[in-house]
């Protein structure tokens, strides 16, 4: 398939807001929430997290696995986006609404309920992401579509930002007698999630529905499904892992990706407490960030058509990694406007306008890649093997979350971060732990990025070798 119709295009597209939606939740909230709201400490908080990035070390293989060899009257894909719609949204709204007696019951209880509904409602995403990402690659073989495709996914993807920031900041955290800051209110939180899960819930059915009609036009099984065991699952990945296009890509977008992780899963602490915005202020700020991502994707498709896919990304692997270190820059030389005003607001805002345009192509170029590299991988190994890449595509992007929140709660313990009721402002933090806060979450994240930025160099797949490649395979095809 080549060029494809925009209700097919905007369908696809839509599910990614599911994604979005999961993902901006779990990077701006779920750390904070259990441990500044719920009162688990920063460490266990962390590892919860990362644990369940164990789990999905397997899922992820497995159901891009399963899903290349599906055999089904709705093609590889659908079904299983079909199936994980309710077991998402169901895990996600008690992920964010624990029973009474795991929040009063001390920090194992809460710490097992925490890694329990993280790991299923990342288990349910799995079961609906890695078909989805697949079918991108399979719905069009076109270079430029693929691409347009991937930009038009992204978009949507940070409305569903756009969504999780405006519905929490501008309706269910409101400020109460109690809790000036309303993201410090637990009660906001079961309501809010509840909303969120049954947007999550439509838009997966309708990505699934509306592009139904491409389902006889897809590739069938890329073998019989009888085989699939842990060998098998092994055997795909380690395959996938001898493409070095794909390890050069996938290295180099995972650490910048998890250093982003780590500024993500630390926004709330400092936009509470290091620069004191009110609420308002915090959700303008939040704001901008999906918005330049938006502002990104809309540009990815044009600097694509420009440049290699390689140099794309690096372009906006460097601008991520200048502008996140920015801020705390400037206030360390005196240069940012006072704390806790709109002039500082609005500085903050441009720089998250800019941080997101910049990771937008980050974002694009990787998962752009995928598709291609499916294409060289048939090449070489005479099978398609969507499922297989997009499930490690997949599984960096929880890394995001994951080792972005292990990494955060660890900072947060090794600071002496203070929790509890009593914690509601800046006045309640020692001066020198928001410094260091600042410090470490600002440019010192910010270096991480710059090992992944020299593993994208080692990125070779160019427009003309993608041409080249897809050539073959239709000689080869005829």
């Amino acid at each position: 398939m080549g060029k494809l119709s925009n209700p097919v295009r905007f369908s696809f597209g839509i599910g990614q807001m599911a994604e979005g939606i999961k993902n901006s939740s779990f990077s701006a909230f779920l750390l904070f929430y259990y441990n500044q709201v719920l009162g688990l400490s920063p460490d266990l908080a962390g590892l919860a997290i990362a644990i369940s990035l164990m789990f999905d070390a397997v899922t992820d293989p497995l159901a891009g696995t399963v899903s290349d060899r599906w055999h089904s009257r709705l093609g590889r894909r659908h079904p299983f986006m079909y199936a994980s719609a309710l077991p998402l949204a169901v895990c996600f709204y008690f992920l964010f609404a624990p029973a009474d007696f795991a929040v009063s019951s001390g920090q194992t209880t809460l710490f097992a309920w925490l890694l329990c509904f993280t790991v299923l409602t990342r288990g349910a995403m799995t079961l609906y992401h890695v078909p989805h990402l697949a079918l991108g690659a399979e719905l069009s073989s076109d270079y430029d579509e693929r691409t347009i495709l991937v930009a038009i996914r992204q978009f949507l993807s940070a409305s569903g930002y756009l969504i999780v920031y405006g519905l929490g900041f501008g309706l269910f955290f409101a400020p109460t007698e109690a809790f000036e800051n309303g993201q410090l209110n637990a009660d906001a939180y079961p309501p809010y999630a509840l909303t969120l899960a049954v947007i999550m819930f439509i838009t997966i059915w309708w990505s699934a529905y509306g592009t139904r009609s491409c389902i006889p036009n897809l590739p069938g099984p890329s073998g019989p499904l009888t085989n699939v065991s842990i060998k098998e699952i092994f055997l795909d990945s380690l395959q996938a892992m001898k493409n070095r296009s794909f390890l050069w890509m996938m290295s180099g977008y995972t650490i910048v990706i998890v250093a982003f992780g780590v500024g993500s899963a630390t926004a709330l602490y400092m936009f509470t407490f290091f620069w004191e915005l009110a609420r308002f202020q915090v959700l303008v700020v939040l704001l901008t960030g999906p918005a330049g991502s938006l502002l990104g994707y809309v540009v990815a498709a044009r600097l694509f058509a420009r440049v290699d896919k390689r140099n794309g990304m690096i372009i906006g692997a460097v601008l991520w990694m200048c502008f996140h270190a920015l801020p705390v820059i400037l206030f360390s030389l005196g240069a940012v406007p006072a704390k806790g005003s709109w002039a500082l607001t609005t500085l903050l805002a441009l720089n998250y306008i800019l941080l997101g345009a910049s990771v937008a192509q980050l974002i694009v170029g990787a998962n752009s890649t995928m598709a291609d590299i499916a294409d060289e991988s048939e090449l070489s190994t005479g099978s398609r093997q969507e499922g297989v890449l997009f499930g490690a595509a997949s599984f960096a992007g929880k890394c995001t979350t994951a080792l972005g929140a292990l990494i955060a709660g660890l900072v947060l313990r090794l600071i002496d971060w203070p929790t509890g009721e009593t914690i509601k402002s800046a006045s309640d933090v020692p001066p020198d732990t928001l410094l260091a806060m600042a410090v470490i979450f600002g440019p010192v994240i910010a270096t991480f990025a710059v090992p992944g930025i020299f593993c994208l160099l080692g990125y070779g797949l160019t427009r003309a070798r993608t041409a080249e490649i897809q050539q073959q395979l239709r000689l080869r095809a005829a």
